[in-house]
């Protein structure tokens, strides 16, 4: 199980926990790989973690379970999300991108499997357990 809170900060921004259950990391792990193999992209990551999530809140602290097993069978599927919500994922990437000064991405727009394993996550985030995201900066 990939366990991930997410508690808002008053400046707006969003702090990103995450943990594995027993077992789990190793399979995520696994599930990156896989994922990534197919050509499974971050709007896909998206849309699978959406469906799978086991959703609860503690005050504005959300706290989203995911059952690893199932993320498995929609990587291993090579799951596409919506083409129409990629599309519009693509393009709110490129505005937040203008916005910052930053060249979009190159075709599709999008990124590829942000990843479900701690080795990705750790990766992206620079070995760091917390990740604060800003979305659509000014």
């Amino acid at each position: 199980m990939l366990v991930r809170v997410d508690v808002p900060q008053p400046n707006g921004s969003t702090r990103l926990y995450a943990a594995w259950t027993g077992g789990g990391e190793p399979l995520a792990d696994h599930i990156d790989q896989i994922a990534l193999g197919h050509g499974v992209d971050t709007w896909s990551w998206v849309e699978i973690l959406r469906r799978t999530a086991r959703t609860s809140h503690r005050g504005r602290i959300e706290v989203r379970a995911h059952p690893l097993h199932q993320v498995l069978a929609d990587a291993e599927a090579g799951f596409r999300g919506s083409e129409q919500l990629r599309a519009g994922f693509a393009r709110l990437l490129a505005v937040d991108a203008a916005r910052a000064g930053q060249p979009p991405l190159p075709a599709p727009g999008i990124p590829a499997w942000a990843g479900v394993g701690p080795r990705l996550w750790h990766q992206h985030w620079q070995g760091r357990p917390v990740v604060e995201r800003h979305w659509l900066a000014d």
